[in-house]
């Protein structure tokens, strides 16, 4: 990022502001926010928030909960760091990684800050990784949460399923996503206790005996269903062999060895 312009720290009033565009926060804990107003009205804001200046005002970067909870608790200005040097992309970087530091994102929201992260910049999962200091595995499982059913991502956002449940549950076709998302709400399961109902739930592929090449090519689509990538199968008449699962990323790699049940730990 830009350093050509050293930050400004200056009181700005909490009416001329408004929350930037490249906020990756959307869901704010109502409870939550009225127990930090309390906190400020005895203390005031201890961090100040970030901003850059507009012809009308104002634009939040980062400290959007703070800024609405001083609100809350009365406030008519708030501390702020003045980052008028930043691009949009920079700025988007910045609110990014304050809110991953705080873990103040819910899970889809940090899917899709760090799927944007990644589509701005043409990263790679690890190159994501290094720019806000996680691990591949930790973005490329948020990545994966894109794939939930939208009725299911709402479950996630609310708190109703916890991150290990939507990591199984993203490996699922929609409506299984439902199905099994009604039973982790209703029989409070474990992440345990939906991977083994999962297992359960996957028929194996049926016996297959040699016909048709039509049939041959059905049995590859159903494969290919099955485990998320292309599948290739090539046989002789005595009976031999090979069948062969194409991917083109480490990603999808990982994405079939989870639909095929393996674990790192297996």
């Amino acid at each position: 990022m830009s350093n050509s312009v050293a930050p400004q720290i200056r009181v700005v009033p909490v009416d001329l502001i408004r929350p930037g565009s490249t906020q990756a926060r959307r869901h704010f804990d109502a409870a939550s926010l009225q127990e930090l107003a309390r906190s400020i009205g005895e203390s005031g804001v201890v961090q100040p928030i970030v901003l850059r200046t507009r012809v009308w005002g104002y634009e939040l970067l980062a400290g959007e909960r703070r800024w609405r909870a001083a609100q809350l608790a009365g406030l008519h200005d708030i501390p702020a760091v003045l980052r008028d040097d930043l691009s949009e992309d920079e700025a988007f970087v910045l609110g990014l990684i304050e809110n991953l530091q705080r873990e103040s994102l819910s899970p889809i929201e940090t899917a899709a800050g760090l799927k944007r992260l990644g589509e701005t910049f043409e990263l790679t999962h690890d190159q994501i990784g290094e720019r806000i200091g996680k691990s591949r595995e930790y973005v490329s499982n948020y990545l994966r949460l894109l794939n939930l059913e939208e009725r299911v991502a709402a479950l996630v956002n609310e708190g109703h399923i916890l991150l290990g449940h939507a990591k199984v549950l993203a490996a699922l076709p929609a409506r299984d996503q439902l199905r099994f998302a009604d039973e982790i709400v209703r029989h409070k399961l474990t992440v345990r206790q939906l991977e083994r109902r999962v297992s359960q739930h996957r028929h194996p592929v049926p016996v297959f005996s040699p016909g048709k090449p039509g049939d041959w090519e059905r049995l590859e689509r159903q494969l290919s269903d099955l485990v998320g990538c292309p599948v290739a199968i090539s046989h002789e008449k005595s009976g031999r062999g090979e069948l062969r699962v194409s991917f083109h990323s480490l990603d999808e790699l990982d994405g079939v060895l989870e639909r095929l049940g393996y674990t790192a730990n297996s």
